[in-house]
């Protein structure tokens, strides 16, 4: 007796020709091995998209940003330290900071004070004391892109929204330390590369609080800004930001 097996694409009655086999078996291989690699590749690029989404170090810094535009005011005390290609040992300056929002800073440094500086809405005005020389630079009438970068640089450690934040910077990385996290950007438009080559912002792990920043220049000098004593949503005189 003859046995004839068929396969389930093909018809019973059919007689097994070599033709009629070989469409058989490549419906077979399709139905049983291609369509399964399809879903599986579908499902790992579909997994990406969702992870690169929501990658854990954005969320981090989404969450950074989310808290720093609820911030009413805020104080600290600050040690800057410059490190210079041209100098053996780094320069380190004592003062404080104070913020209110949307855009109003003052930077003293040197006790007694050797520079303020003063931003307001409509203007940034750079007190030398010692001099008794006062510089005044409207905030309208900034064209370069210099001189925009640095005025960025003042509200780096407070920015309006994430989406101001996101069009000056990009995150180039997240690390995490026992007590800090920190976030490596680079400045978004070529022309602000030019004067800044990357900028990293440190928090702390357990609260997010604003603990230093730090500017990188292209020759490889640097800028750190240590806070401490920190002072949230306390009143701030207005006076502060008023030239004397």
């Amino acid at each position: 007796m003859r046995i004839l097996t068929t396969h389930p694409y093909q018809t019973p009655n059919a007689p097994p020709t070599a033709k009629n086999s070989s469409r058989s078996f490549m419906r077979f291989v399709a139905s049983h091995y291609l369509l399964p690699i399809w879903v599986l590749l579908f499902l790992f690029l579909f997994s990406n998209q969702v992870s690169a989404g929501t990658d854990p170090s954005e969320q981090i810094l989404n969450a950074w940003l989310e808290k720093q535009a609820q911030v009413k005011s805020w104080s600290a005390d600050v040690l800057q330290t410059r490190r210079l290609k041209t100098l053996v040992r780094p320069l380190e300056t004592i003062g404080r900071v104070w913020f209110a929002p949307p855009n109003r800073f003052r930077w003293q440094l040197g006790d007694p004070p050797r520079t303020i500086a003063i931003q307001t809405e409509e203007d940034l005005v750079v007190v030398y004391p010692r001099l008794k020389q006062v510089e005044r630079y409207p905030r309208a009438d900034v064209t370069d892109p210099s001189w925009r970068q640095v005025l960025a640089l003042l509200e780096l450690g407070f920015p309006s929204d994430a989406e101001t934040f996101y069009a000056r910077y990009e995150l180039i990385s997240v690390t995490r330390s026992e007590k800090i996290w920190q976030f490596e950007l680079k400045p978004a438009a070529r022309e602000a590369r030019r004067l800044l080559e990357r900028v990293l912002i440190e928090v702390s792990a357990d609260d997010l609080v604003l603990s230093a920043t730090e500017l990188v220049f292209p020759d490889g000098s640097t800028m750190r800004n240590q806070f401490s004593g920190h002072r949230l949503n306390q009143e701030i005189d207005e006076t502060l930001f008023e030239i004397q």
